[in-house]
């Protein structure tokens, strides 16, 4: 059953979780928008008895993800460099 969040996105299917910190996750995510297939990183935190909830803001990837590819690889070189 395809998720709905904020702003009318639906979760295609769910990619990759990553455990930030206790209580805190990024989840990356296929999503459709307007009728689009997007990439959506957004980050979940603990409410409510410990359900993890969406934060309201997350990054959505555009349709051509090139450019942003290369950007998240510069950030990762750059946090190896001294």
């Amino acid at each position: 059953m395809k998720k709905r969040y904020e702003g009318g996105f639906k979760e295609v299917k769910k990619v990759a979780v990553v455990e930030t910190r206790d209580g805190e996750e990024l989840h990356f995510t296929k999503v459709e928008v307007d009728g689009k297939i997007r990439g959506d990183i957004r980050y979940f935190t603990a409410r409510e008895g410990a359900q993890m909830m969406p934060g309201r803001r997350g990054i959505l990837i555009p349709e051509n993800p090139k450019t942003f590819q290369e950007n998240v690889e510069k950030l990762i070189k750059s946090l190896s460099e001294k």
